[in-house]
C-alpha cells in the first residue's frame, strides 16, 4: 500500500503541473505538439505532420505511439499522451517493488527502493516534459527485467518488443543488454542463452539496421539530422568511428565537457549514493545511450531536465538494487548497513530534489496557476479568433493548444531560418490563414539555441538572414490583418484597410535606414485591469528593409529611478515599402505597481540584442536605434476585484 500510495501522489503530483504548465502557454518544445498532430492526422487517414515537416516514424522511429490512435479518437486532448505516459511512469513504484523483493529485499527495503525510485529528479523530469514515447522505455524496461527474474519467456519477449517500439536507439541499448548477460550467464544451456539473448539481440540488431537504412531514410529525407548533433566528432557515423581510434582526444574533450558541464550522469549516479558502480554490468548496458548523450553537442542532452534520462533510470536504479541486495556487500560490511542502505537513499534522493529536482519548479507552477489566472484567460481569448480549421504559424508554447489541424507551422522554424538540427535551409511554407506571436516566449525567441539570430554565416560559408528579415520575408508575400495586444500579435490573411493620411510632415524619427517614424501617440493616460489604452505609429518605409525595429514602452516609476517595460515586439513586420499605419492595444497591467509613470517609446535591433546578451558580449547599447521617445504621463491603477 505504501509503494502504491506514492506512486498515485507521483502520478497526481507531475500529471497536475503538466497540466498547469501546459495551460499557462509554458511548454518550450514541439514535442506534444508534434504526437498530437500526428495521431489526429492518421485518424483522418494522413502520416504527414507540418510541425516539423516529416510524418510520424520520421524523427524517430516510435510505433508504440500507434497504440495511442483509439484512445486520442475518443479523448481528443493532447493532455491525454501526458496522462497515459505519467501513469505508465507511476507503475515503476509496484513494479520496482516487486523486483526487489525477487533480489532478496525485505518489504521495508523493498519499499523504500521503490519509492527512490520515483523520487530520483531523474523520474519527475521525464513525467514533467510535455510528452515523449522515450518515456515509456522506463516503466517498459523494467517489466521486461521483472520478467526475467521472474523466467516468464513470454512477458520477456512482449515487453522487449515494447522497449525496441519506444524508440530507435532502443536497439542498441538491448542488443547491448542481451550481449552483456550473454557473457556473463555463459555457463547457462546454449538452448537458454539462446532463448533470453542470442535471438533477442538478433532481433534488436536487425530492427537497427531496418530503421537506420529503410525507414528513416525514407519518411526523414533530411528534415532532422541528427547526425549534426556529433559533426565536432566526424562528418558521418564513419567518420566519427575512425576519428574515434585516430582522434581519440575528441571524444575526450567530448565528454570531459558533458561531464563538467552537465548533471546527466551525477543526477543518477548521486541519489543512488553510487552503488550503481557495483554493478558495471548495467553501465555498460546504458553505455550505447549514455555516449549518444553526452557526446553530442547539444547542452540539453548532458541534463536531466528532459526526457533523456528515461530509458537510464531504471538501469542505475537497478544496478543499484542488486548492490544493496548482494550477498559480497554483505560479507565486506555490517548486516545492519545493507538495510540501511535504502533508507540513505531516499536522504539521498530528497537532496538531490533540492540541488537538481523538480520540486521547486512544480510549487511554482502552483502557484502561478493563480496568479497568472487573467493572463491565462487573456491569452485563451486572443487564440480562440484563429478557427479550427485554418492554417497556422505559432510559437512552441501554442502549438499543442493548435496541434488538431492539417496544416501547423513552428514559429522557431521560421525564424531560425534551416531545418531541425541541420545546416539546410527551411523552406518557408505558403502563407497561412493566421500567424501568432508572443513576443515574450522566451523558447522561441531563444537567441542561446540559435533560433533568434540576427545575419550569420553558416559553418560551410551561407549567408542566413536576420530572423527579423526572415520573419518579414514570409509575411510580405500577402496581406495582413493585424491584431496587436499586449506582448501577442495576431496576422489574419486579409486585405487591410489603411487610413489616409494627409501631406506627410517631416518625419519625427529617423529610426534606420530608410525606416521614418511620422508620429506616435497614446489614447489615454489611465491603464487599470478594466481601462486599455492604444499607441499609434505612423510609419514610412522606403526600399528593401535591412532593420526591423522592436519596441519596448519604459515606463519609470515618478521619484524612482527603477523602470518596468513592456513589450510591443517588431514593429510592422509585414510591412513593404511605403506608409503604413499600426496600433497596439495594451490591456494588462501584470507587474506593475499602481503609480504614477512617465512613458517613454524605445526602439532596438533586438536580434543584435539578443545574440549579444547570449553570447556575452552585452552591447546593448549599441542596438539602440534612437533616443527614447517620450510619450507622456501613463497613471497605472490596479482595480479591486
Amino acid at each position: 500500500m505504501f509503494v502504491a500510495s506514492v506512486a498515485i501522489i507521483f502520478f497526481v503530483i507531475c500529471t497536475w503541473a503538466s497540466y498547469a504548465r501546459w495551460a499557462n502557454f509554458e511548454c518550450r518544445t514541439f514535442d506534444l505538439a508534434y504526437y498530437a498532430q500526428g495521431i489526429w492526422q492518421l485518424l483522418h487517414g494522413r502520416f504527414a505532420v507540418s510541425v516539423i515537416g516529416v510524418p510520424l516514424l520520421g524523427n524517430h522511429v516510435e510505433p508504440i505511439v500507434f497504440l495511442f490512435a483509439p484512445l486520442f479518437a475518443v479523448f481528443r486532448h493532447p493532455m491525454l499522451f501526458v496522462v497515459v505516459q505519467n501513469a505508465a511512469l507511476a507503475t515503476m513504484g509496484p513494479v520496482g517493488y516487486s523486483i526487489a523483493r525477487r533480489l532478496g529485499l525485505d518489504g521495508k527495503s523493498s519499499a523504500l527502493a521503490a519509492s527512490a525510485l520515483l523520487l530520483a529528479p531523474a523520474a519527475g523530469y521525464v513525467a514533467l516534459h510535455e510528452f515523449h514515447p522515450e518515456a515509456l522505455s522506463a516503466p517498459f524496461l523494467l517489466l521486461m527485467l521483472h520478467a526475467r527474474l521472474a523466467k516468464k519467456l513470454g512477458k520477456h519477449w512482449f515487453w522487449f518488443i515494447a522497449v525496441l517500439a519506444c524508440k530507435e536507439n532502443m536497439a542498441l541499448l538491448l542488443a547491448a543488454y542481451c550481449a552483456v548477460h550473454c557473457v556473463a550467464e555463459r555457463k547457462r544451456g546454449l538452448a537458454e542463452l539462446r532463448a533470453w539473448c542470442l535471438w533477442p539481440m538478433t532481433v534488436a540488431i536487425l530492427w537497427f539496421v531496418i530503421c537506420a537504412k529503410i525507414i528513416t531514410p525514407a519518411l526523414n529525407s533530411g528534415n532532422v539530422d541528427y547526425i549534426a548533433l556529433y559533426d565536432r566528432l566526424g562528418a558521418s557515423p564513419a567518420n566519427i568511428l575512425r576519428n574515434a581510434i585516430a582522434h581519440p582526444q575528441l571524444i575526450a574533450n567530448a565528454l570531459v565537457q558533458s561531464l563538467t558541464h552537465g548533471n546527466l550522469v551525477w543526477a543518477l549516479l548521486l541519489p543512488f549514493l553510487c552503488l550503481p558502480l557495483l554493478r558495471p554490468r548495467w553501465l555498460i548496458i546504458a553505455a550505447p545511450i549514455l555516449l549518444q548523450h553526452l557526446l553530442s553537442w547539444r547542452a540539453s542532452e548532458w541534463t536531466i531536465y528532459f526526457h533523456y534520462a528515461a530509458p537510464l533510470l531504471p538501469l542505475f536504479w537497478i544496478a543499484f538494487t542488486e548492490a544493496v541486495a548482494s550477498s559480497n556487500l554483505g560479507k565486506r560490511v555490517s548486516e545492519l548497513i545493507p538495510r540501511a542502505l535504502p533508507a540513505a537513499v531516499i536522504v539521498a534522493c530528497v537532496v538531490a530534489q533540492i540541488f537538481w529536482g523538480p520540486a521547486a519548479a512544480i510549487g511554482s507552477t502552483t502557484a502561478d496557476w493563480f496568479a497568472k489566472a487573467s493572463d491565462r484567460a487573456r491569452k485563451n481569448a486572443f487564440i480562440a479568433n484563429i478557427s479550427p480549421q485554418a492554417s497556422v504559424v505559432a510559437p512552441f508554447p501554442y502549438l499543442s493548444h493548435l496541434a488538431m489541424r492539417e496544416k501547423l507551422y513552428s514559429l522557431h522554424h521560421i525564424l531560425k531560418g534551416l531545418k531541425t538540427l541541420s545546416h539546410q535551409v527551411y523552406e518557408q511554407p505558403p502563407p497561412t490563414d493566421f500567424v501568432l506571436i508572443d513576443y515574450l516566449d522566451s523558447a522561441t525567441f531563444d537567441a542561446a539555441s540559435g533560433y533568434y539570430h540576427p545575419t550569420m554565416k553558416t559553418a560551410d560559408g551561407r549567408i542566413v538572414q536576420s530572423s527579423d528579415r526572415l520573419l518579414h520575408d514570409f509575411l510580405r508575400r500577402t496581406s495582413w490583418v493585424v491584431n496587436s495586444s499586449d506582448e501577442l500579435v495576431l496576422f489574419r490573411k486579409g486585405e487591410r484597410t489603411e487610413a489616409s493620411q494627409a501631406a506627410s510632415p517631416p518625419p519625427v524619427f529617423e529610426i534606420a535606414t530608410d525606416t521614418q517614424l511620422i508620429s506616435i501617440t497614446k489614447s489615454a493616460g489611465v491603464l487599470s485591469n478594466h481601462d486599455s489604452i492604444e499607441i499609434r505609429l505612423d510609419w514610412r518605409f522606403q526600399g528593401e528593409r535591412e532593420v526591423f525595429p522592436w519596441m519596448l514602452l519604459r515606463l519609470t516609476r515618478r521619484g524612482s529611478e527603477s523602470a518596468a517595460f513592456m513589450t510591443k515586439g517588431l514593429c510592422a513586420p509585414e510591412a513593404g515599402d511605403g506608409p503604413r499605419e499600426e496600433t497596439w492595444l495594451i490591456t494588462s497591467v501584470d507587474g506593475l505597481a499602481a503609480g504614477d509613470y512617465s512613458a517613454e517609446a524605445i526602439f532596438v535591433d533586438n536580434s543584435k540584442r539578443a545574440w549579444s546578451e547570449a553570447t556575452g558580449q552585452n552591447n546593448s547599447t549599441s542596438t539602440l536605434l534612437s533616443k527614447p521617445i517620450p510619450l507622456g504621463d501613463l497613471k497605472i491603477v490596479r482595480d479591486q476585484n
